[in-house]
């Protein structure tokens, strides 16, 4: 035979209320980043990144007064078999203009353990592209990366970000 249990309703209220306040705060937590301008990351397909995949980014600049600061974000796994990532990152500008950057992303030392914040087999990197940088008229910029690597396809990006963020005043 079943015990009945008997939950007062004062006790339901407090459990939900602290339910409710636990998860609040952590919402809070995760949405809070005032720094943040722009992110977004782009997965890439489980069979390898092709020199013909662009990752593209667009983003609308308001601001040409403050101060920022551009990142390359990179998620790879452990089938990754590099040190280092090569970008070619093109960044066209509003008024038509374009800049081509080739970029080095170290992901590994020289010993094979990873630079990047992980947990299993995924590692997360973030690299300056540039800092400080002000942008110089308001609009749509669009940041493209090509992926640098002799490899055909690309095995173990997993993902490929932008974030711009306000520079700090140190």
């Amino acid at each position: 035979m079943m015990q009945r249990i008997h939950i007062s309703p004062k006790r339901t209220n407090a459990c939900t209320k602290i339910l409710f306040l636990a998860l609040l705060a952590v919402v809070g937590l995760c949405a809070c980043d005032p720094d943040k301008i722009y992110e977004s990351n782009v997965n890439i397909p489980a069979d390898g990144w092709s020199r013909t995949e662009h990752a593209r980014f667009e983003v609308e600049i308001t601001d040409t007064v403050s101060p920022c600061n551009v990142y390359i974000n990179v998620r790879n796994s452990s089938k990754y078999k590099y040190m280092e990532l090569w970008l070619f990152v093109d960044v066209h500008s509003p008024s038509g203009a374009l800049e081509r950057d080739t970029t080095r992303i170290m992901l590994a030392d020289h010993r094979g353990k990873w630079l990047g914040n992980g947990l299993g087999d995924k590692f997360d990197t973030r690299m300056f592209l540039r800092k400080n940088v002000r942008f110089p008229v308001t609009g749509k910029y669009v940041f493209e990366y090509e992926q640098g690597s002799r490899d055909e396809p690309l095995i173990g990006i997993d993902d490929i970000g932008l974030r711009i963020e306000k520079a700090r005043s140190q």
